[in-house]
């Protein structure tokens, strides 16, 4: 798939606004005080905690569906006027950033940075591309109320599952595939 397959010129503008949030919470998550770097060590360790003792199939499973609940209710969650889709780009910016200043320090910054890049790669574009049809379904349900926007909510929704089943979604299977792999390599 290129690029402009992976993002129709719908949500263009709103990929780049919600990029750019997320670029800046990274950034700010980087230089956050180091009280934010124990409580995002923990938050990890309770998540990482949820995946323990499963196997192979169950792990695989259980990421892919956390994954897809977390990105459907972030699409869907656009219908009240994108609020949701911001704040969730900025909130996993700034997390990431701040487990990526923890496990740099710890392992030093290339090793975080391979360690955060399979989440990077994938599932962060997911999530990017699953905000951003949600951002545009705030706009459009803004426009609709304002008058300016005649077409039913419903097509609009319609429209951004049709996309998310046939990019957000694919790319959040080779994403808990090789969160599994990871997972498992590590112990």
């Amino acid at each position: 798939m290129t690029l402009p397959v992976i993002i129709d010129r719908t949500i263009k503008p709103y990929v780049l606004i919600l990029a750019s949030i997320f670029v800046t919470s990274f950034l700010a998550g980087t230089i956050a005080p180091t009280l934010f770097q124990k409580e995002a060590a923990e938050a990890s360790r309770f998540i990482a905690g949820m995946f323990k003792g499963l196997s192979g199939g169950w792990l695989f499973y259980n990421i892919l569906v956390h994954n897809v609940i977390a990105s459907i209710l972030i699409l869907l969650s656009g219908v009240l006027f994108g609020i949701v889709p911001i704040f969730s780009m900025g909130t996993n910016g700034f997390f990431l950033g701040v487990i990526y200043r923890h496990a740099a320090e710890l392992a030093g910054y290339s090793k975080a940075a391979i360690m955060i890049l399979p989440h990077g790669v994938f599932v962060i574009p997911a999530l990017l591309l699953a905000a951003s049809y949600g951002l545009w379904l705030g706009v459009m349900t803004v426009q609709r109320m304002r008058g300016k926007e005649s077409t039913l909510l419903r097509f609009q929704i319609e429209h951004a599952f049709r996309r998310y089943f046939a990019v957000v979604f694919p790319l959040l299977v080779v994403a808990a595939a090789i969160e599994t792999a990871l997972i498992l390599k590590i112990g």
